[in-house]
């Protein structure tokens, strides 16, 4: 926090004589650039103490402008603190914890300390290494900050930033990561090599830098290779499980699927020997390469002329779906639900076993 110290006492600090004829510990006379620079100082201490962080920021740049003073410094990182701007805060409380040493009390470089961990605590640390970095510059969530060397680490906000790294005769190389407060991560960008016709001639890696072993670098998760196909076929042995142990409860099916929507699909399916056609709906819960799935159902029986008859229920259950990764368009599925058909047929549980081509 800012404490309300004059200008005219962090000048008293710097070196100074008295006046000959005066008494000895009294400082020299204040010139009239000094006392502009300390009715400044004193005009931010007074705006800080108001909450009016803007105004209090611009009236301690002008007093440092004028005079100089690692105690300003301190000042200023407060402000940028209480603005939410980290980076220029870190950087100033960085400067004066520098430029403070044997100039200032050691309780006040305590206090920077301690705010400037504080900060450590809500932002991430990037250190960014770029090869080659001669001639390289970097940019930030597309804004430049300016050709290396840049000052490291990078102070990020939690979230998502784009990194990207440009020279000439080079392609560029950028990375997407995801960060949290408190992370201290390092990120490493290889720029390509480009051909004579401005081809890149070997896609250099962007690097995943290594990071402590309690932080990672996450990176937007890719999409499944699945997720893009809209349409797929299958087949599967299916069965009552009520009676799974009979010979004659087993019979093949056949079926379509259409995604509405991402984790969303329109499926049909029909057996093969018990005339029964079954429309459903998938929504997906959880997973990506193995994933669960609640389904609801009506399946619709028909009249095979002898026992069966005509009648549609009502059906609720669950589904696991396994991708297959060395083969995208290929999955296998589980599915089982309940099957209420009223008191006259009772309660079935059909289970499927089967495989899905996606196109």
């Amino acid at each position: 926090m800012i404490r309300p110290i004059s200008l005219a006492l962090a000048l008293a600090l710097a070196p100074g004589v008295a006046d000959a004829q005066g008494p000895r510990n009294q400082p020299a006379p204040r010139s009239p650039e000094q006392q502009e620079a300390d009715r400044h100082f004193k005009n931010g201490v007074a705006r800080y103490k108001e909450g009016k962080f803007t105004e209090a920021l611009a009236e301690f740049q002008s007093a440092y402008e004028i005079s100089p003073h690692p105690l300003v410094l301190y000042n200023i990182a407060g402000c940028y603190r209480e603005l939410s701007r980290y980076p220029e805060a870190v950087k100033l409380y960085s400067r004066f914890l520098t430029e403070g040493v044997d100039k200032v009390p050691q309780s006040r470089l305590d206090d920077a300390r301690t705010e400037l961990n504080g900060i450590y605590a809500l932002v991430a640390r990037v250190t960014v290494k770029v090869d080659p970095a001669d001639g390289a510059s970097l940019l930030v969530d597309k804004a430049a900050l300016g050709a290396l060397p840049l000052e490291m680490p990078l102070i990020l906000t939690p979230g998502e930033h784009h990194l990207a790294a440009r020279a000439a005769g080079r392609g560029d190389a950028e990375r997407d990561v995801r960060v949290a407060a408190g992370d201290d991560i390092n990120v490493e960008l290889s720029l390509p090599a480009l051909t004579t016709n401005g081809v890149t001639s070997k896609p250099g890696p962007t690097g995943t830098g290594r990071p402590p072993s309690e932080t990672t670098i996450r990176t937007p998760a890719t999409p499944p290779a699945q997720d893009s196909k809209r349409f797929a076929v299958n087949a599967a042995f299916a069965t009552n499980a009520l009676r799974a142990a009979a010979a004659d409860t087993g019979t093949a099916s056949v079926g379509l699927r259409l995604v509405l929507v991402s984790g969303l699909e329109l499926g049909v399916d029909a057996t093969l020997v018990a005339y029964s056609v079954i429309p459903s709906l998938r929504l997906r819960i959880a997973g990506d390469a193995l994933s669960i799935h609640a389904i609801a159902a009506a399946p619709i029986s028909f009249n095979d002329g002898s026992e069966m008859s005509t009648f549609v229920a009502g059906a609720v259950g669950l589904g696991l779906r396994l991708r297959l990764p060395s083969f995208p368009s290929l999955a296998v599925h589980l599915e089982s639900y309940a099957a209420f058909a009223g008191a006259s047929h009772g309660t079935t549980v059909p289970t499927f076993l089967g495989g899905e081509l996606w196109f």
